[in-house]
């Protein structure tokens, strides 16, 4: 019998979990091992009391092991867990749009002498001057509403684009809205490919500073196979729903069963559920959920998550929706979809949250190596 109780493999840790200096976070291991056994962890002789056992240790690395052995009669037995630790944490928030095509027709039809004078991005424009907000509008490359292609897209405003590059970004979606699921069983060339049309049209119209890595593909399902694909263009940490999720609007289930995911399965997606974070070392690769989704959650609901939020040990907010939700031509048009952004923003600055990006350092902390 032996088992680490506190941590799990996996566990992403910050100050919150420890005291931390400039070199290390130092944090107690705990478990349970058999009476009769001399239990050390990293080669350290641990404290017991009874089965129990405790020990000090410091994370010393981005990514740490932690090895416990006991040893008695019988022989050695041991564990052996992967700990990520987020130095220099902070509270921070990230948030994507996703299915975005919507507003590049809308410029590339009405032409206007500034990209800000488009509805979607004159409100996040006006979200980013009050909170300083940053969005990332993760893209199609075909809008199978409208029969419109980012390949249409006018380069005449790569110049503000590019200026604006600092709180706006765009990323990969997938090709278009539909199939759905289109990479659920795709293989990593197809993925490559999509992405690479999307990233090769984004550098033209708005230049590569404008382009970042995605955290979401559409449906968030591909083989984990293909995680290569998307580490090999930036990405560092995915987020999906993992269990409960929601397909539609008014979706109810009675059992939560894992979906939206990249195939994860139940051990881990409880885990994201209750602890929002956590680093896949076969994959090299930090998997996080969403806070919320503002196509799904109304104002009162926003309201009840931020307030849901502890004062410590959740540091990394992922907030996310749709675009086209914020259209009267779209059949599923939300009126006051732009309220609930503009409100998500402004609860996540209230809180105390910072605007990053994700896919920058680690989790948006670009002092994690400094």
């Amino acid at each position: 019998m032996l088992e680490i109780t506190n941590f799990r493999d996996g566990a992403v840790l910050d100050r919150a979990n420890g005291r931390e200096t400039a070199e290390y976070l130092e944090i107690r291991i705990e478990g349970i091992a058999s009476t009769q056994s001399s239990v050390c962890v990293n080669g350290v002789l641990a404290e017991r009391n009874d089965r129990n056992f405790s020990a000090t240790v410091q994370l010393r690395e981005r990514v740490n092991t932690v090895t416990v052995e006991a040893s008695d009669y019988y022989g050695v037995s041991s564990r052996r867990i992967t700990l990520f630790w987020d130095k220099k944490s902070f509270k921070r928030y990230n948030f994507f749009v996703d299915d975005c095509c919507f507003f590049l027709r809308n410029i590339a039809l009405m032409r206007p002498k500034s990209i800000f004078e488009e509805l979607f991005l004159a409100r996040l424009k006006k979200i980013h001057d009050q909170y300083g907000s940053k969005f990332t509008l993760n893209l199609f490359f075909h809008d199978d509403h409208h029969d419109f292609s980012i390949a249409d897209m006018p380069a005449d405003y790569k110049q503000e684009f590019q200026q604006n590059s600092d709180w706006l970004r765009m990323s990969f979606h997938a090709y278009s809205e539909f199939p759905d699921r289109p990479y659920q069983h795709a293989d990593a060339a197809k993925l490559a490919a999509d992405y690479d049309l999307i990233y090769k049209e984004v550098c033209r119209f708005a230049g590569a500073e404008s382009f970042i890595a995605p955290l979401v593909i559409h449906w968030a399902m591909t083989n984990p196979d293909n995680f290569s694909v998307l580490k090999e263009r930036g990405t560092r940490c995915l987020t999906g729903q993992f269990i409960g999720s929601i397909a539609y609007i008014g979706e109810a289930h009675t059992s939560a069963v894992t979906d939206i995911g990249f195939h994860y399965e139940k051990d881990v997606a409880n885990y994201l559920a209750a602890n929002h974070r956590f680093y896949d070392r076969f994959h090299d690769i930090i998997l996080m959920d969403n806070l919320l989704c503002c196509n799904f959650d109304d104002l009162d609901t926003i309201q009840s998550k931020f307030d849901a939020l502890p004062e410590s040990g959740y540091d990394t907010l992922s907030l996310m929706t749709h675009e086209q939700y914020c259209y009267s031509d779209y059949f599923n048009y939300i009126p006051n979809h732009l309220d609930r952004i503009e409100f998500a923003c402004k609860m996540a600055s209230l809180k105390g949250y910072k605007p990053v990006f994700f896919n920058e350092g680690v989790m948006g902390n670009t002092q994690a190596d400094s």
